[in-house]
């Protein structure tokens, strides 16, 4: 969370949450927070406030300010080593770096959304619904997203990326939606059906003029429980695509038909975006291939899933005709695609 105080200078909040049943020695470890600032310095910010949330989660926030040398576009970061280890939809979590950033825009005066606690507790078979409602100092608009989790390049001040191994908390049982209802910024699961742990990301985007002002990238923990109450039906299984929602999977007209693979836009300049479907849950791996059969790059999904959507950048090749790819253990379906 970052708040403009007069010019160039802001005041900026860490906020993390230790799961204490797990990680009390990381949460005692934790004093204080080394935090890049995008403009090429750092500095270690000091805990300043922790609150004991209900699940034996400790929440702590840092705290401390800096001066912009100059007027720009900025991405706040803080990289920390391992994550909780236990975490349902995201295998080998304890082992990973955890990365949360913010991007600010400070040729405006403004301070970025500030959210609710993001621990939950949701009921197994039970609709989970929670009212994403940051508090917005100025009049901007606000759109949530959820993206996969972040993770940082190498080195001191990494850059973003996206981080392979999670999957997102309804591809575990790949049952159901997991989704945001843009329309009045609802984080809905429809419904848990796995007993345990999971995390989560969004990104909340913050809108003026038509311009987006800042983006803060957050992670949220839900915790699925016996709880008492009514259980609801559970939807077909719908996959949270990167970013936003996949609606639909591409067209299987054929029931033989066991995967199947869409590529756009085609052809491109830029990006392409890639949607494959599995009919059977499973781990999928897409590739990207020259003409020559030579695999230039490859993602595999985290886990066994149904659906996948990655993009695969195709600005520094060469102009031609290229071919992607998407397999399973079983089957492989290829689209042809030009640059």
């Amino acid at each position: 969370m970052a708040a403009n105080i007069s010019g160039q200078n802001y005041q900026i909040k860490v906020r993390l949450y230790f799961d204490m049943t797990v990680g009390q020695d990381a949460a005692n470890a934790q004093g204080s927070v080394p935090v890049c600032f995008g403009d090429g310095s750092t500095k270690d910010f000091q805990r300043s406030k922790t609150e004991q949330l209900p699940g034996n989660v400790l929440v702590c926030d840092y705290e401390g300010t800096h001066t912009y040398p100059s007027s720009g576009t900025f991405q706040i970061s803080v990289s920390l080593e391992n994550r909780t280890p236990g975490i349902l939809n995201f295998p080998g979590s304890g082992e990973t770096k955890a990365f949360f950033w913010t991007v600010v825009n400070t040729q405006v005066s403004n301070a970025t959304p500030v959210l609710p606690y993001l621990v939950f507790e949701a009921g197994v078979r039970q609709l989970f619904k929670i009212e994403l409602k940051p508090s917005v100092a100025d009049a901007d608009s606000i759109t949530v997203k959820l993206p996969k989790l972040s993770k940082p390049s190498p080195g001191e001040c990494g850059v973003r990326m996206l981080e392979h191994n999670y999957m997102y908390p309804n591809e575990v049982s790949s049952t159901g939606t997991f989704k945001i209802v843009p329309s009045v910024n609802q984080l809905v699961w429809q419904a848990p059906e796995v007993l345990g742990n999971y995390i989560f990301a969004m990104v909340v985007s913050e809108w003026r003029d038509g311009i987006i002002i800042s983006e803060s990238y957050r992670e949220g923990l839900i915790t699925v429980m016996d709880k008492p109450g009514p259980t609801v039906e559970i939807p077909p299984y719908e996959s949270a695509a990167n970013g936003g929602l996949i609606t639909s999977t591409p067209n299987v007209k054929s029931a033989e038909v066991s995967m199947a693979i869409e590529a756009y836009p085609v052809p491109t300049e830029t990006f392409i975006t890639v949607k494959a479907y599995s009919k059977k849950r499973a781990v999928v791996t897409l590739q990207l291939i020259d003409i020559k059969g030579r695999v230039l790059r490859e993602i595999r999904s985290g886990g066994p899933v149904i659906s996948i959507q990655e993009e695969f950048d195709m600005r520094n090749l060469a102009k031609g005709i290229y071919i992607i790819k998407a397999s399973n253990e079983r089957d492989a379906v290829s689209q042809k695609v030009l640059r």
